[in-house]
């Protein structure tokens, strides 16, 4: 079966004074049926400290072209004493 996967990219909440970026590409997921991706990464250093994510996209979002997208949130892993959420789309597909 064929497989894909999406590239995303963003910015943490501001918490603590300062924010730091994300970017990577999800896991590969089976095409042409309902499904979500995982996504895992580590944000940008930034005040001496950087912070590790793991967490699946929400269900396809079909658009009319045939290609769909997937919204992602979660919170980051505790580090230097705080979290910071991400949220954001992955690329259409």
């Amino acid at each position: 079966m064929a497989q894909h996967s999406h590239s995303y990219s963003g910015m943490t909440t501001y918490n603590q004074g300062h924010i730091h970026h994300y970017g990577g590409v999800t896991n590969k997921a089976v095409s042409g049926v309902p499904h979500n991706h995982q996504m895992e990464g580590i944000t940008t250093f930034n005040i001496n400290h950087e912070h590790n994510y793991s967490t699946k996209t929400g269900p396809a979002i079909n658009l009319p072209c045939g290609c769909h997208y997937h919204y992602f949130e979660t919170k980051v892993k505790l580090a230097n004493g705080h979290i910071h959420y991400i949220s954001g789309y992955t690329s259409i597909d």
